[in-house]
Formats: structure tokens, sequence, C-alpha cells
């Protein structure tokens, strides 16, 4: 930053800024950075997507700190950006032509695309330090609206076997209906959109939707099944810095298929994923597994790895959100479950929901604890909106409706709606059951399972119970095999 007096600065395209409270997040899309920052709002308050002369911006944040030196100012300025820029979160240069130069962007053609998780083990002091963590603790007393799924459609181009949806009719949100929800959405200081339905890209105004979501600074994903995914669909996702999440059941065509019930509708997901993937979107690959395809995940996720995708499975199978439980004959029984949680715990392998961490067993919850906390993020830092226009709390779990778009705003159900207040109330006390349970720690508490399963949310769905025991049983065995390997050395 020594250049200081010729300098511009600005954000990278792909960074995103949000001040919750005394808080200012910053997270980078392309670099995965994220971090937050305490006291630093009235420094990132002055720098913005366009090019600004970076005296000017410290003479704008001295008029904030009317007592501060100006030269104190621009030393602690200097200071506090200059890792930033050394990662591209912020850049800086001579002219708007250097600055666009140095713009990071995603690509697969690099032996870190930035697409992996980070499954490693903290210690409980860097467990603390964690942005998750500081913004879980922040919106546990200051509930936040910080992700909003939209299910613009309940129209879909597949029937897959084990489809929580009840009905696939031919209805959408109206575009119109969106970019003002879309708006309250970012003053509300929101910052990711998932696009959802049914299947989101069969909405006529799909293109012009992902425009919108990314013109008031948020970032959007498209949860798809990409059988209509068109090249101009492709170039939205392109310009508006966009991701996508897919389900691919299997790397044989006839399994994959038999779980659509479309025919051919392998052949229409794996070429839009290459698509996709030549157009240098980041895209994840989800392989729920079914009775029908669970040996077939590992060549699934060795595909993705072929890649350089992230993917995981996923066991868990809940029921449709009318409690119509049908579903449910295609959802692994226990002796599957174990054989899957064996392979994925032993093995280590990316995976959904229940999967633990044998390393993190000296770190959990106190009675106390478990029965203060939040049970899931629900209504504390999330919601839905069907195509009905009915807010509901998390994906899934829309037999409980939170307002309506067409009555309320999106404000009033955030802060007002007794339906919100009361899934938000609810803390692991309200699970007597659960918090005596040995196997509590191998279990994630679903709201919205219970209720699709049993018609009660603060009933467990037993089938759950028994794989938490599982799961217990699988990860002492792992924590035997790190013990005996450690003693080893």
């Amino acid at each position: 930053m020594e250049r200081g007096l010729e300098m511009l600065i600005r954000l990278a395209r792909q960074t995103f800024v949000r001040q919750y409270g005394e808080f200012t997040y910053l997270f980078g899309k392309v670099t995965a950075f994220d971090q937050v920052f305490r006291s630093a709002g009235p420094f990132f308050a002055h720098i913005t997507r366009e090019p600004k002369d970076r005296d000017i911006i410290i003479d704008e944040i001295v008029r904030d700190y009317a007592d501060a030196p100006r030269e104190q100012v621009a030393r602690d300025f200097d200071e506090f950006f200059a890792p930033l820029v050394e990662l591209k979160v912020i850049l800086a240069g001579e002219s708007a032509e250097e600055l666009d130069a140095q713009e990071p962007f995603f690509t697969y053609d690099c032996d870190d695309p930035k697409t992996a998780r980070d499954d490693q083990c903290h210690t409980p002091e860097e467990v603390a330090a964690l942005p998750s963590t500081l913004l879980e603790k922040h919106f546990a007393e200051h509930p936040t609206l910080f992700t909003l799924q939209l299910d613009i459609t309940q129209a879909c181009t597949e029937r897959c076997r084990h489809c929580y949806v009840p009905e696939y009719n031919p209805l959408f949100l109206p575009y119109e209906k969106i970019c003002g929800i879309l708006d309250e959405f970012r003053e509300m200081g929101g910052l990711h959109i998932s696009l959802s339905g049914g299947e989101c890209m069969m909405h006529k105004d799909i293109v012009k939707i992902i425009e919108a979501v990314r013109g008031r600074d948020c970032t959007v994903s498209c949860l798809s099944n990409l059988t209509v995914c068109t090249d101009e669909i492709i170039d939205a996702l392109v310009e508006a810095d966009g991701t996508v999440q897919v389900s691919l059941y299997s790397m044989s065509p006839a399994i994959h298929d038999e779980v659509t019930r479309r025919k051919g509708s392998w052949l229409e997901t794996m070429g839009a994923i290459m698509r996709l993937r030549a157009a240098q979107i980041p895209v994840f690959i989800s392989c729920p597994c079914l009775k029908i395809n669970y040996k077939d995940y590992p060549a699934v996720m060795k595909f993705a790895d072929s890649l350089k995708m992230n993917s995981q499975t996923d066991f868990i199978i809940m029921g449709k959100q009318d409690g119509d439980t049908s579903n449910l004959c295609n959802r692994l029984d226990l002796a599957e479950t174990r054989t899957l949680l064996e392979d994925v715990i032993l093995k280590s392998i990316p995976m959904n929901s229940e999967y633990f961490s044998p390393g993190k067993k000296d770190q959990m919850l106190s009675d106390q604890e478990w029965c203060r906390r939040k049970v899931c993020g629900a209504c504390v830092d999330t919601m839905c909106l069907n195509a009905n226009g009915e807010y509901y709390p998390c994906p899934g779990f829309a037999g409980v409706p939170l307002g309506n778009c067409y009555r309320d705003s999106l404000r009033h159900v955030w802060l007002e709606s007794e339906a919100t207040r009361r899934i938000r109330a609810i803390t692991g006390v309200d699970f007597p059951k659960c918090a005596s349970c040995k196997d509590r720690d191998y279990c994630s508490v679903c709201l919205c399972r219970n209720f699709n399963e049993t018609g009660d949310m603060l009933k467990p769905a037993e089938h759950f119970c028994k794989v938490a025991a599982i799961n217990h049983e699988v990860v002492d065995e792992k924590q035997r095999q790190m013990i005996e390997a450690a003693g080893k050395k």
C-alpha cells in the first residue's frame, strides 16, 4: 500500500460486505475467504464497487472520526487493508484498468479451484474464532435474515421417488413480486439467495431473476436438476457469478432415470454439468442415497473429483411437506444406513447432515449448553418462500407457514410473525427426550423432519433416533482406530 497518494481502491467483483451490529462481515467467493471484523464499519463503509481514490476514502473516514489525526487514520487504513489487498479481496492500483487486471475469477483450470470443503477438525479456541461461530452467536441474539430460498415455481421436469414436494403444479412466483422481495431482503442485510422449486429453470423469467439477485449485490445459487438448462441461463449465471447445486444419483443412466422417473434425465443433467464446467461456473454435486442407488455414490463422487467439483452424499430422506410418508419406502433401512455410515465415517467421506467428525468428541456441549442452544438456523438466519407466496422456516418445512408475501412484508414476517417467533424460540430444552439421550451429539434435531414424519415438530422421528445410535457406534469405532494409530507412531 506504499503507493498511497495516487492509489485507486475498490471491492473485488466477488467480494461482499455486510454490517451486522458491531461486526463487519467480509465474504470473498473466489478465494473462499470470509472474515468477521469488529468496529471496522467506518473503514468498509467508504469502499465500494467503483474505484475511489485512497485520499478521498481517508478524508471521508477522518470526517467520521473528527478527533483522529489524518496521518494516524492513513496509517491505520493502510495497515488494515494491506493483507486484504494481498488476498485480492480488495483491489488497489493506479488505474481502473490495473484494478480490472487484478480481478480474481473462478476457474477449474488450476490445482485448487476453491470448491473443496474445509472438513478439518479445529481446537475449541479455533472454533470460537471462526467467522461462522461469531455470526451464529450474533444471529442467535439478533436474528438476521442472512439466507433466503425462493421456490419460484412448483413445476418440475422430474418426479423423483424420494422428493418431499407433494404437488408439481404449474405455479410460478411473478417476477415483479420477486423483485420487491429482493429489495426488502437487501435492505435487511441479506446476502445469499437460493433459487429453487420445483425446477427453478422452468420459470420463464429465470434469466431476469438471476440478474435481479446480482443487481442487488447478493450472491445467487440455483438448486436445479439442469434438465432445462439453456445456454442463455448459463450466460446469466456467468455474468452474475452464480453457482449451481445439482443431484446426480448414479453414473448409470438407467439408475439415475429410475430415481427421477424421467427417461433421458441422466443425459440431460450430465450434459449440462459439462457445459457449466466449460463456462467456469462452480457446481456442487449431491448424491442422495436411496435403496436403489446407495452403492453408487462413490462413483459419483469420483466423477465430481475428476472435474474438480465439490460433492457429498446424503441419506436423509424425510416425509412430504403435507405429512404423506409414502416416499419413505425409498429410504435406507437401518442395516443399509449402517453400511453407508461405516463407509462415510471410517473413510472420512464428505457427507451432509448426520456426518460427525470423531476429532470433535472432546468438544461436546454440556447438558446446560445443549438445552440453551438453538436447535437449527430456521428463522434465526434463514427462511424460505414458496410459489404460493407463503413464507416457511426452511427447505422442506412448508407445513408451518409464517406469512404470505401477498399480504405481509418480508420484514413483518421476519420480525413480527407469531409463527416465526415460535420457531425461533425453540431450543434444546423443548426436547427433553433428546436432552437426556446418550446419542444426542451424534444426531441433529430437525423440526422439519419431525413435522413431516410425525405431524409434530417437537416429536422426534424415531427412525433418526435409531440412526443416531448407529452413528454413535461407528464414531466410537473411528475414535478407537485413531487412538490405536496414534499409539503406533
